[in-house]
């Protein structure tokens, strides 16, 4: 039996309720910290009995900087077979001497793995994402590093923040705290949303409103020079009156130096172009 079958038979085992406790193997007892990064969850209680796992991803990958190929996959469960929904998702990292890591994750739609050199040690990182369904269109993202097997979650960047100001002729000035740059939005195609609202009387503003600026929908690895070191590029939705009434989009741009995410770019966009677009 080749080291892949069994790996894969060992992603499975890591879900399933007689053989999840002896997976979750962490190098030690409890959770792993590393200075300058998050703490890792702790570990998840047994699936229920009637949750069967699911091997989503497998790649031969070296992530422990031991110069050999490491199996990872990603695993999930699910309480109903015939939904899209995974209830929990797992890390599997199989080491060719047959060390097991396994790092669970929460649950969501359209889990997906990919690797890349986020933070400069040489070594790509695991990062995973799972949309969490419902209108506003989030996601969850998750980023770890296993050099020299040790689990390491490595924190992402934080949501930026916008403030806008209502200006006559239904135009919206939106101001990104965390740059001081403003970015002017036309919202005359609902103008009569807004008048009805009582947010503008004749085109003046009377009534103004806080923006609501969501999470990350999108949180995209980006290889610019296909060098194997990548960036994050994220997007955020703003709302005005309602959730359904989206008045435009941030951007932004991150690079990881000496020890944390770097803002390098951002920007208010009424709609998305097409390589962000989801």
């Amino acid at each position: 039996m080749d080291m892949l079958t069994k790996s894969v038979k060992t992603a499975l085992c890591a879900v399933t309720a007689g053989l999840l406790a002896c997976c979750l193997s962490f190098g030690g007892a409890g959770a792993v910290r590393a200075a300058g990064y998050e703490e890792l969850p702790p570990p998840v209680q047994q699936p229920e009995p009637a949750q069967q796992g699911q091997l989503i991803q497998t790649r031969d990958i070296d992530v422990t900087g031991d110069g050999k190929p490491d199996n990872v996959s990603l695993v999930g469960s699910k309480l109903d077979m015939g939904s899209p929904y995974y209830d929990k998702l797992f890390v599997v990292v199989t080491s060719p001497g047959q060390t097991r890591v396994v790092i669970p994750l929460q649950g969501g739609y359209n889990p997906n793995m990919q690797f890349c050199d986020f933070i400069g040690d040489k070594l790509p990182q695991i990062y995973v994402s799972a949309e969490n369904g419902g209108s506003g269109g989030l996601s969850s993202f998750y980023m770890y590093s296993l050099k020299n097997n040790v689990p390491t979650a490595i924190p992402l960047p934080v949501p930026l923040r916008v403030s806008a100001t209502f200006k006559k002729n239904y135009v919206v000035l939106m101001k990104i705290q965390e740059t001081g740059n403003s970015f002017k939005i036309d919202i005359k195609d609902r103008k009569d949303d807004y008048e009805q609202f009582g947010v503008y009387k004749d085109g003046k503003p009377v009534k103004p409103i806080i923006v609501t600026v969501d999470a990350y929908s999108l949180l995209k690895p980006v290889d610019k020079e296909g060098s194997g070191r990548c960036e994050l590029r994220g997007v955020q939705r703003i709302t005005g009156i309602s959730n359904a009434d989206t008045l435009g989009y941030v951007t932004s741009e991150w690079q990881w130096k000496k020890g944390g995410w770097v803002l390098k770019k951002s920007a208010v966009v009424p709609s998305l172009p097409p390589s962000l677009a989801r």
